[in-house]
């Protein structure tokens, strides 16, 4: 199931409210915008491609703990402590992912499309990659973890589970494939300006 661009746009401003996601706080950063001001044509490419990398480095540093309080929720979804961890740990992961599939999404891989430095293959499937973790984040952020019913707690628990999994397999498929063809992309456009 793919989502539309609207359909995005929809679940970033729910998934913001949800969260209550400051304004001034994470933000994408309009690459073509910067590329219009910037010295080289590729600077605003090379700007979103540094936070997504720091935002990879984030991302993976959690799922250790992401995927044992997945794990132990799953085991023993009556505990209103492990719901509470699960809850904490998706208070820090949630909004750094939403925005990291956003950004790439939207300025990333319609970029890389443009260039033709990665083939339409490569990102339709880091596309599929990104709806099944957008499938994931909607059974985790579904209802308010305090509220949760035992079934609904061992599922949350297993789809966080299954989340550090796909999200690990995306970040080493992304250093993998995505990665290099960005740095030729734009090594490129900085020495052909």
């Amino acid at each position: 199931m793919l989502l539309s661009r609207d359909s995005r746009e929809a679940e970033r401003r729910i998934f913001k409210a949800l969260f209550r996601l400051p304004d001034e706080g994470r933000h994408v950063v309009n690459a073509n915008a910067i590329d219009q001001t910037s010295n080289h044509p590729g600077a605003g490419i090379q700007r979103l491609s540094e936070e997504l990398n720091r935002e990879d480095s984030e991302l993976r540093s959690h799922l250790l703990d992401a995927a044992i309080a997945g794990l132990r929720l799953a085991r023993n979804p009556d505990s209103a402590a492990l719901k509470h961890d699960v809850a904490q740990i998706w208070e820090v992961m949630g909004p750094v992912l939403a925005h990291h599939l956003e950004a790439e999404d939207s300025q990333l891989l319609p970029w890389l499309d443009r260039s033709r430095r990665v083939s339409a293959e490569t990102v339709q499937k880091i596309r599929q990659s990104h709806d099944r973790l957008r499938a994931l984040i909607g059974t985790i952020s579904k209802t308010d973890p305090a509220r949760l019913t035992a079934a609904q707690a061992r599922e949350v628990g297993q789809a966080l589970v299954t989340l550090t999994m796909t999200l690990d397999d995306a970040i080493d498929d992304e250093e993998r494939r995505l990665l290099p063809a960005l740095r030729k992309a734009l090594f490129a456009i900085t020495h052909h300006s």
